[in-house]
């Protein structure tokens, strides 16, 4: 082998060793160092009093246990929860999370209520007994104790309207009717056209492109390990850095046609769900959900949450206006706007710019239980 061969494959080996010590030791580094990010910020959300005079060390254990929440592939939607059995979260292997059920005596004869949501519907940042499902579950027990009802919380992180949509369609399909529906969006309709440039996707559908037929171009799959490294992601701060100053710079805002697209995009899945009422007998509840936005009395913590992701606000104001105006959502009374469920509300509520913390979760309850007083008023008369 000639000389400059030799030193070629020496240094060539020594720098791919290097790249390799430098993954490792990166990979310890950012396992410390991301436990120690969930930690720092739990912090900050307990020394903003939204969880009152709870033990500090429970939310503690509910942001860790939300740390190490997996999903896996399902048909259709894409992904589901996996199944999880920790202290504050409890998921079956059908990837539903498990609610209180206070009213529940018998399943094959009771008053089905499904309820479908992305994490907020989900309850992040909360304990099984004290997600909206179990809130709800609460003030059912209370003013209708005889009532034999089961509340499914089909909630799971990052679910646009679309997506519940199939999910929803999968249970029909499955002959698992309903009688009662509660949809509860607005954030991640938002957050998916944000992300993706475009409404109606998927939350980080861009990802799942990248990933599409990884098994045969080898060049796409070599370009996504790379990016997937621990090399690759200090590079990314450091330049991000270097450029704006900050490790995590702002999110790029949107245009104004986007918002008119959001509206479309959710207004045609709520009709498309809407035309399943008469056919299979259940009456379906659509809450347009609070953003710290919407919010008319922030405290400080708050304030400052607000602004630090103000790239969103444009969106959501002139979306949720555009569903607002609507002219089937202004006549349907399934249709519901509860983005104002917060106003007379001057403690914080919001842990970030659309997760509340346990206390939200009851007030938000609290509003929709005004809507189905209605319909359990008359499941109740039925009764007797």
């Amino acid at each position: 082998m000639k000389k400059w061969a030799k030193t070629t494959y020496t240094v060539l080996r020594n720098v791919i060793i290097l790249i390799v010590l430098l993954e490792i030791l990166l990979g310890i580094f950012y396992s410390y160092y991301d436990k120690s990010g969930i930690d720092s910020n739990t912090q900050r959300i307990i020394d903003s009093g939204v969880y009152g005079d709870l033990d500090p060390e429970i939310p503690k254990e509910i942001y860790r246990e939300l740390r190490v929440q997996y999903m896996q592939w399902d048909a259709y939607t894409g992904y589901r929860l996996k199944e999880m059995k920790a202290k504050h979260h409890s998921i079956n292997n059908k990837g539903i999370r498990s609610t209180l059920n206070l009213n529940l005596k018998d399943s094959t004869s009771a008053i089905k209520i499904f309820c479908f949501g992305g994490s907020t519907m989900f309850g992040g940042g909360a304990r099984d007994h004290y997600s909206i499902p179990s809130e709800l579950s609460k003030l059912i027990y209370k003013s209708y104790p005889e009532l034999n009802i089961e509340i499914t919380n089909f909630g799971c992180h990052g679910y646009t309207r679309a997506m519940e949509n199939v999910q929803f369609l999968k249970e029909i399909a499955k002959n698992n009717i309903p009688d009662i529906v509660i949809f509860y969006d607005g954030v991640n309709e938002i957050i998916s056209a944000h992300q993706n440039n475009e409404a109606g996707l998927p939350t980080n559908a861009f990802n799942r492109k990248k990933e599409f037929n990884l098994g045969y171009d080898y060049k796409n799959r070599i370009r996504l390990f790379l990016k997937s490294s621990n090399v690759f992601r200090l590079t990314k701060t450091l330049r991000a850095k270097l450029s704006t100053g900050k490790f995590y710079p702002k999110l790029d805002p949107r245009s104004d046609e986007l918002a008119k697209d959001v509206a479309s995009s959710y207004t045609s899945y709520v009709k498309i769900s809407k035309a399943l009422d008469s056919s299979y007998d259940f009456i379906t509840f659509n809450f347009l959900q609070p953003v710290i936005y919407s919010k008319s009395q922030l405290t400080e913590a708050e304030k400052i949450l607000a602004k630090q992701q103000d790239y969103y606000e444009n969106l959501y104001d002139l979306s949720y206006d555009f569903i607002r105006k609507d002219s089937l959502m202004s006549k349907d009374s399934t249709f519901v706007d509860i983005s104002n469920t917060f106003d007379n509300e001057s403690n914080t509520i919001y842990v970030d710019f659309c997760h509340t913390g346990e206390y939200g979760n009851y007030v938000v309850a609290q509003k929709m239980m005004k809507y189905l007083k209605p319909v359990l008023n008359k499941k109740n008369e039925e009764l007797e």
